[in-house]
């Protein structure tokens, strides 16, 4: 398997357990009720007070994030499967940003989590395409 390949397997993988730990996160970890400061320390002192498995949500979205970059770049030296990498990684941006909204609303405003949820299905969808493109 080459590189290429490689790095949208394991993106599948990940987004896997990411799409897994944002479920259970939804559905049953206790959030901190109040205001989140707007700094990097006010949320990561938000997300590690929700949970362990909240904590390595956020930890894993940095992984993917740098991941689909990885496959991006990787997708245009072999031309193939570049739409979909591109729309792919823009999908996980997108799904970031909801998740870090989402925390510095006090995880109070639900648009941004439906924005979380709604991009990773894309980025799910676009990540298989390119493997799918890849074969």
């Amino acid at each position: 398997m080459d590189g290429l390949r490689a790095s949208i397997v394991i993106t599948l993988v990940l987004l896997s357990i990411q799409g897994w730990t944002g479920d259970y996160a939804n559905l049953f970890a206790s959030f901190p009720t109040g205001a989140v400061g707007a700094t990097l320390a006010g949320f990561w002192q938000a997300v590690g007070n929700s949970g362990v498995l909240v904590l390595y949500h956020a930890v894993e979205a940095i992984l993917l994030l740098t991941l689909s970059f990885v496959t991006l770049v990787l997708s245009f030296r072999r031309r193939i499967g570049r739409l979909f990498s591109i729309l792919g990684t823009a999908s996980v941006i997108s799904a970031a940003i909801g998740g870090i909204l989402f925390v510095l609303s006090g995880f109070q405003n639900n648009a941004n989590s439906a924005q979380m949820g709604g991009s990773f299905i894309g980025a799910y969808a676009f990540f298989f395409l390119a493997l799918y493109a890849t074969k």
